[in-house]
């Protein structure tokens, strides 16, 4: 009995010792990306996201404010557009970084 009670304690003593460590290694592994650099985005990127958020926003608004149907599935195939193309934006930045990181290994 008393073993165990010490072998609790002690994996409860350790375990957020553990997690710190491994949160630690984390943030080295993310801390290559360039978009990530010192945990800050440009600020070009910065005001990219947000025009993307205020633009899904205000079609949402006017989604939930059309009483229409046709105009209303108007609206919501428009989002989905805006939805791809954010999508796709997403896809190229990635394929670039791998490119960039790829490259910078040779």
């Amino acid at each position: 009995m008393k073993n165990s009670l010490k072998i609790m304690l002690l994996c409860v003593f350790f375990l957020p010792l553990s997690m710190t460590v491994a949160a630690e290694e984390d943030k080295g592994e993310h801390a290559e990306h360039s978009m990530h650099a010192g945990g800050k985005m440009s600020p070009e990127r910065l005001q990219a996201m947000q025009a993307h958020i205020l633009a899904m926003h205000d079609l949402s608004n006017k989604i939930l404010a059309e009483k229409d149907p046709k105009k209303q599935q108007a609206l919501k195939d428009q989002q989905l557009e805006l939805m791809k193309a954010h999508m796709a934006e997403k896809i190229a930045r990635h394929q670039e970084h791998l490119k960039a990181k790829a490259d910078a290994k040779k």
